[in-house]
């Protein structure tokens, strides 16, 4: 049981180092937490590698479009005030991260008191972003100040998402783990 309160902590605190976006440079992170076995008060995690384990093939991307109607003035340049139909579109990438970690259990009282306990684990954590078209690529325009972009097809607002995520991926796949 206490093993696996360990290893809970564990990958919480690499799930929160992540979506802390702690840069390169830190290595470790140092915690208190509640359900640690009596003798000890603190712990401390060094990640000794972190990868993605598995990136979604770009082939089988396809986003999610929602259309809503707005009431739009001074239409691509014009003096034209009328309800149009706008798109939007979003893809939600999931992948995970692969984490090792190094740990190092600290006892209560002092190195003196008992001697400190020294763990490696693996870990993974599900990791999901949503990725939305850019409406710059838009087909139209409306306001004069600040001018604002729209997608007037289900189609555009698709592509323009469906790219932005082919370019996140392609961002990420130096990250992957070795195969």
């Amino acid at each position: 049981m206490a093993k696996f309160r360990i290893l809970t902590v564990i990958l919480c605190v690499g799930v929160f180092c992540s979506a802390q976006n702690i840069n390169a440079n830190s290595k470790s992170v140092n915690v208190k937490v509640k359900g640690l076995p009596a003798q000890y008060t603190s712990l401390r995690v060094d990640t000794l590698s972190r990868c993605i384990q598995n990136l979604p093939d770009t082939a089988n991307i396809a986003a999610v479009a929602e259309g809503r109607t707005e009431y739009l003035k001074k239409i691509s340049g014009t003096d034209k005030n009328d309800y149009v139909k706008t798109w939007n579109a979003k893809v939600q990438l999931v992948y995970q991260w692969k984490y090792k970690f190094h740990y190092l259990l600290m006892p209560q009282g002092g190195l003196e008191a008992q001697a400190p306990i020294f763990h490696e684990t693996e870990g993974t954590a599900p990791f999901s972003e949503t990725i939305t078209g850019d409406p710059q690529e838009g087909d139209f325009f409306a306001f004069s100040s600040p001018r604002r972009y729209y997608f007037d097809s289900q189609d555009a607002a698709q592509k323009s998402a469906v790219k932005r995520t082919k370019q996140r991926i392609s961002e990420l796949r130096g990250l992957e783990c070795p195969k």
